[in-house]
């Protein structure tokens, strides 16, 4: 594993969007939950944090997702994940079963056109 992740915070409508590149593993996932963590500060009721460019991800992203999932919805706030089934974030997302508790989306377009929930 040689390529470590970058990571970018933008607002996209006035929604915070994490993207991230690269491979996200032990040696960085304290940086995910950071720049996650500073997603979650903003008063959005919606978050994205877009996996399309992410070439590797193991257990700690996944628990880091479904920790931040419930810390949202705590607050009545949703976790939206960008995770194209043709790419390997995407692949193991599903594999998993984690769009059970959590919203996958193909494109960050989808994931801002989607409707909050009541």
């Amino acid at each position: 594993m040689t390529d470590q992740a970058q990571f970018q915070l933008q607002a996209v409508d006035g929604i915070p969007v994490l993207a991230i590149s690269g491979e996200i593993d032990i040696a960085n996932i304290d940086q995910f939950k950071s720049f996650a963590s500073d997603a979650a500060r903003d008063d959005s009721e919606r978050i994205i944090v877009s996996l399309e460019k992410v070439t590797y991800l193991d257990s700690h992203t996944l628990e880091a997702l479904v920790d931040l999932g419930k810390r949202l919805r705590t607050n009545r706030r949703r976790l939206l994940v960008v995770a194209p089934k043709s790419t390997p974030a995407g692949r193991i997302l599903r594999t998993t079963g984690l769009e059970l508790a959590i919203a996958l989306f193909e494109t960050v377009d989808d994931a801002l056109q989607s409707t909050p929930e009541p």
